[in-house]
């Protein structure tokens, strides 16, 4: 489609950059079902390999507000409010900052600061796939010392800067819901209610410091049929596919995709160029 043409990198092939957009997709909607929690991570340095970090940022947002919708779908009494606002509350502290990145980014030029977004996008996703690795030595830890006040406070804040930036909060929530030993259904009702509501209030702001558009909107209207495919799929992968073997395709892929971030290279546009000499 050539009106999304300003949403593609240059070089890269339409057929690729819709390949990737859809697979990103997918990925929510596989994490948002609960299946291969991390996994959502994924998503950020895929997308930012074949589009334009402001436009990854801004049609993401839309996405995640439909798998949270759809979340919190199946788990409309499943949530402990108290921990819904120990988090959302704080988190809003966290925003601002970010929304002051995106604004001066936003006025600078994309062009100009967008790699002081990939890095800490693709440092935070080898991190995060680090955490993977290590996710259930990490949970093992977490049972055994349930966080308290404070410590939901500072993941909040945490989670509202990283979650506006980058959308990759997932990982701080979980590790802090883990900890309160809230069982399954009420872990995944609650984690779904408090980013529902922390995806909801960045929607307005967004909006106002134009990352989010009319044509933003349009162009992740278009995506979202792939958000119940995914989460079907997520459904699926739970009964037939091992959650272990998933997450350590997703480890390697995001650690390769988060090391192209932070040394600041896309290896799909060098193939290609190679390719086409």
């Amino acid at each position: 489609m050539l009106w999304f043409s300003d949403f593609i990198l240059p070089g890269v092939p339409p057929a690729l950059f819709w390949l990737f957009c859809s697979v990103s997709v997918i990925i929510q909607g596989i994490s948002k079902s609960g299946f291969a929690g991390g996994a959502g991570i994924l998503s950020l340095p895929l997308l930012m390999l074949v589009m334009p970090v402001d436009k990854v940022a801004g049609t993401l947002l839309p996405i995640l507000i439909l798998c949270d919708m759809n979340a919190i779908y199946h788990h409309w009494r499943n949530k402990v409010w108290r921990l819904v606002m120990l988090i959302f509350i704080p988190s809003l502290v966290g925003t601002i900052p970010a929304l002051v990145i995106w604004y001066v980014v936003g006025k600078a030029g994309v062009e100009q600061y967008g790699v002081w977004i990939k890095v800490p996008t693709g440092v935070l996703a080898v991190i995060f796939a680090l955490y993977i690795l290590a996710k259930e030595m990490s949970m093992q830890w977490v049972e055994k010392h349930k966080a308290g006040t404070g410590v939901g406070v500072a993941c909040g804040v945490a989670a509202g800067f990283t979650s506006t930036l980058i959308h990759a909060a997932g990982p701080i929530v979980s590790l802090f819901m883990f900890s309160q030993h809230l069982g399954k259904t009420m872990f995944t009702g609650t984690v779904a209610w408090t980013f529902a509501l922390i995806n909801g209030t960045k929607f307005p702001f967004y909006c106002i410091i134009g990352l989010i558009n009319w044509k933003v909107i349009l162009f992740a209207l278009v995506l979202s049929p792939l958000v119940p495919i995914g989460s079907f799929t997520g459904k699926w992968m739970h009964d037939h596919v091992s959650e272990s073997a998933f997450n350590w395709v997703v480890l390697v892929l995001t650690l390769i995709f988060g090391v192209q971030l932070v040394c600041n290279v896309n290896l799909i546009q060098m193939g290609l160029q190679a390719a086409m000499r």
